[in-house]
């Protein structure tokens, strides 16, 4: 569960389960003194908390004890997940969110009545999460509770908890109606974008349902002219706005050009990895800053990219650029990111996120990113960056010198072609070809053998990864690393 939602649970035993239960499900194996350690929990509860985990959702998981610690798994994902609900059926912060949505604020007083809580654990059940609203620029008023702030922070508040986040019993969803509305309107004209966008179908439903709730509330978005004047001429802009007419006359709501606008740059602000021919025409018509050529430049003009496609990798780091300072011109909390996000890339990157830190705020005179997300960018752009590395990266030729039990080494070309064939040319040498003439005149990037003593016999200049006999997870993460040093996990 995020840890945005985990804020907001009123019951400290539910709230510390989800916590456990976030991080178990992710991990798998664990032990109780590294899981109490890591949630500054006693071990006295949290082997409690365990036992009362196992007993609340029966045979749906698997928690079994090993000499190391336990093990975990999910026998019945679907009612798994129903049973994970049911633990917050009751959570009277999630209702109150409700309300506010769907503005009806209700006085501290009444809420404290209506759900049969003293007002003053009320309050303080308040008060606990007005750090997390605080992280959107938020306040959280009480006489009505209500969200207070920028709208832009508003909106981007509400996708995050119901959108981005898990389902609960308390999740809003956009009507179905509106996708059956939309598909009958724009019957024959969908699917050729100039612009498209990174986004999926149910965010785009999110980002268009909750502005027609606020702008039924009479709550209104506010863009910069020059933003406006770019966007409104944009084709994909002029096909969302058709709609207009149809959503006065479908929901009684009508929708001023303005908060079309908004929907499509929240759309259009989450960029593809693909998609350079509408990377190319997003940045042509959206880029009003000076100097991002030069930022792009910088990061490129390293000797290791010698062999990339770099024209490429421009294009692409131009459209991350302005999407993102789209988003500071509309507000910088929309670039916000989660905080299990956050927290896995610094983690699972490590060095390079740092890197990419450090470069960021070496051209913050340029990038100008507000300081209250900028972290949020540097970590977006690694996570950017690393699906570039990945999906841009040089095609290199790996020459396989395998020995061994013929099934072994059978398996062992299988291996290689499930992780590595993929992104580069493989090469497994017949006994009639292997010859130091015919290794010396093969364009080989790398030599990976399994046989020490080819290492003897024929003179290797090619750089080389000597594997055990039976190659390990480990020595496949070698030869990744060794193909592109920017590659630090396993997602082949």
């Amino acid at each position: 569960m995020r840890e945005l939602q985990i804020s907001f649970i009123t019951n400290a035993e539910i709230r510390r389960w989800m916590r456990i239960l976030t991080i178990i499900e992710r991990e798998r194996d664990f032990t109780i003194v590294a899981l109490s350690e890591r949630l500054t929990i006693s071990q006295r509860t949290m082997v409690k908390d365990i036992q009362a985990i196992k007993s609340h959702f029966g045979e749906t998981i698997e928690l079994r004890s090993l000499h190391s610690g336990f093990h975990f798994d999910e026998r019945d994902r679907v009612r798994y997940q129903e049973k994970k609900e049911e633990l917050l059926e009751n959570e009277v912060l999630f209702e109150i969110i409700g309300t506010i949505f769907y503005g009806e604020p209700v006085a501290l007083a009444e809420l404290a009545h209506q759900y049969s809580y003293a007002e003053s654990t009320l309050r303080r059940f308040l008060v606990r999460v007005e750090p997390i609203v605080a992280e959107y620029g938020l306040t959280l008023t009480l006489n009505p509770v209500n969200l207070v702030g920028d709208e832009a922070n508003i909106r981007k508040f509400f996708f995050d908890f119901y959108y981005s986040s898990e389902q609960t019993p308390f999740t809003i969803r956009p009507p179905e109606g509106l996708h059956a509305l939309i598909l009958n309107e724009l019957s024959g004209k969908l699917g050729t974008y100039d612009l498209g966008t990174g986004t999926t179908v149910s965010a785009f439903y999110y980002h268009l349902y909750i502005t027609m709730v606020r702008v039924n509330q009479n709550q209104f978005v506010s863009l910069p002219d020059w933003l406006k004047t770019i966007d409104y001429q944009e084709k994909d802009f002029q096909l969302l706005y058709s709609l207009q007419a149809r959503i006065h006359h479908e929901y009684e709501i009508y929708l001023p050009k303005e908060e079309f606008s908004w929907v499509h740059l929240s759309v259009i602000a989450k960029r593809t990895i693909h998609r350079i021919d509408q990377e190319r025409v997003f940045s042509q018509h959206f880029n009003c800053w000076e100097g991002l050529e030069q930022v792009t430049s910088d990061y490129l003009a390293d000797p290791f990219f010698a062999q990339w496609d770099t024209d490429t990798l421009t294009q692409f780091m131009m459209s991350f650029f302005v999407s993102r300072l789209i988003n500071e011109a509309l507000s910088p909390v929309l670039n916000k990111e989660l905080e299990e996000v956050r927290a896995m890339v610094k983690q699972t990157y490590g060095q390079i996120h740092e890197i990419h830190s450090c470069f960021l705020q070496k051209h913050a005179q340029t990038l100008r990113f507000s300081a209250v997300t900028f972290e949020d960018v540097a970590v977006s752009f690694t996570l950017y960056m690393d699906m570039l590395f990945h999906y841009y990266q040089p095609v290199k030729q790996v020459l396989f010198l395998l020995e061994g039990d013929y099934l072994v080494v059978q398996s062992i070309c299988l291996q290689a072609q499930e992780l590595l064939g993929k992104h580069y040319n493989l090469l497994f040498l017949p006994l009639q070809e292997l010859t130091q003439e015919r290794l010396n005149d093969a364009q080989i990037d790398l030599i990976v053998t399994n046989y020490r003593p080819y290492l003897l016999d024929y003179a290797l200049e090619t750089e080389y990864i000597l594997m055990n006999s039976l190659p390990t997870a480990q020595d496949w993460t070698r030869v990744k690393h060794q193909l592109n040093p920017l590659i630090d996990r396993i997602v082949f």
